[in-house]
């Protein structure tokens, strides 16, 4: 999936477009597909049964994975003050590619195509971290995408077709309101707009709270026994699916904690009340988001001193 054009030597040759458009990352996406309405044990139960597009989403991680190496090497042969511009987008790229990647390892795959997707990808990171050289990412991405052998026996190269012919994600141009979509660099207006209209992270977490003590309800309510088998199905599907929304808020809020005022405290937080999960995936996927996290936000540190010294200058 190629977004870029080859005829662009540096940033003065993109062409933005000037709409700005709503950007909605694939955590904050997820969260969304909580239904609004009618019981909330039932509207958690149904959550836990939902069908997310987990292919739509690898095509994302994969854009705007695509979307980043372009800015990265239209950088190496822009006038510095272009960079210094542009280094929001850079941020943003980042942002939205780990959103999805991370998306990924809290969907339950429910089919074939589901599980090729979410394996690529897991691969993908998992080559790129052992790169780094950081031995607690490799590791808490290992349990957060539960890396192992494939259940479905599949070539490589075939399996690599296979995934890049079914991720293709929709253009923003095409998204509605809270629907994530692939942005790229031509978005560059939107891409900096989304970076100035961050989450509060402090209500995800206190959100996240919220949820835990909801399926620490169901576990108790489990617990007493006594109850039909169909009111303990709903009840086990209601407190997965407590504990999914929980895990989403708390890995969004760990994501982005580093890049606003009052991250550091909101962050400490989520990461104590990842320990009431009540898988180590769900906890490894937090752990992965926290140190993601702080990775985004040296880019982002690193990107206002740059600013900030162009315009001394």
């Amino acid at each position: 999936m190629k977004t870029n054009s080859p005829t662009i030597t540096s940033f003065e040759g993109i062409a933005l477009e000037a709409t700005i458009r709503p950007v909605t990352d694939d955590l904050d996406a997820i969260a969304r597909r909580l239904p609004l309405s009618g019981d909330r044990d039932m509207a958690y139960a149904a959550f836990a049964a939902e069908r997310f597009l987990v292919s739509a989403t690898a095509g994302r991680a994969l854009g705007f994975a695509e979307e980043t190496e372009r800015f990265l090497a239209l950088a190496a042969t822009s006038p510095q003050p272009q960079v210094a511009a542009c280094l929001d987008m850079l941020t943003a790229l980042t942002l939205l590619n780990s959103a999805s990647v991370i998306a990924l390892a809290i969907m339950p795959p429910r089919t074939g195509e589901d599980v090729l997707a979410r394996a690529f990808i897991a691969d993908s990171v998992d080559s790129k971290l052992r790169l780094t050289g950081d031995p607690a990412m490799v590791e808490a991405a290992a349990l957060a995408f539960e890396i192992g052998p494939l259940p479905i026996t599949i070539g490589e190269r075939q399996r690599r077709t296979f995934v890049l012919a079914s991720a293709v994600p929709s253009s923003v141009r095409n998204a509605r309101p809270g629907e994530p979509a692939m942005v790229a660099l031509e978005q560059g207006l939107s891409l900096t707009a989304f970076m100035r209209d961050l989450p509060m992270v402090a209500a995800l977490v206190e959100r996240a709270a919220l949820q835990l003590d909801d399926a620490d309800h169901h576990k108790r309510e489990i617990g007493d026994g006594d109850i039909g088998p169909e009111v303990l199905e709903r009840l086990e599907r209601a407190r997965y699916g407590a504990a999914l929304l929980a895990t989403v808020d708390l890995a969004r809020a760990c994501l982005y904690a580093d890049l606003v005022d009052d991250g550091a405290a909101a962050k400490d937080r989520a990461r104590a009340l990842a320990s009431r999960l009540p898988e180590p995936r769900l906890r490894s996927i937090v752990a992965f988001a926290a140190m993601t996290g702080a990775v985004i936000g040296e880019l982002g540190r690193t990107a206002r001193t740059i600013s900030a010294a162009l315009r001394a200058r």
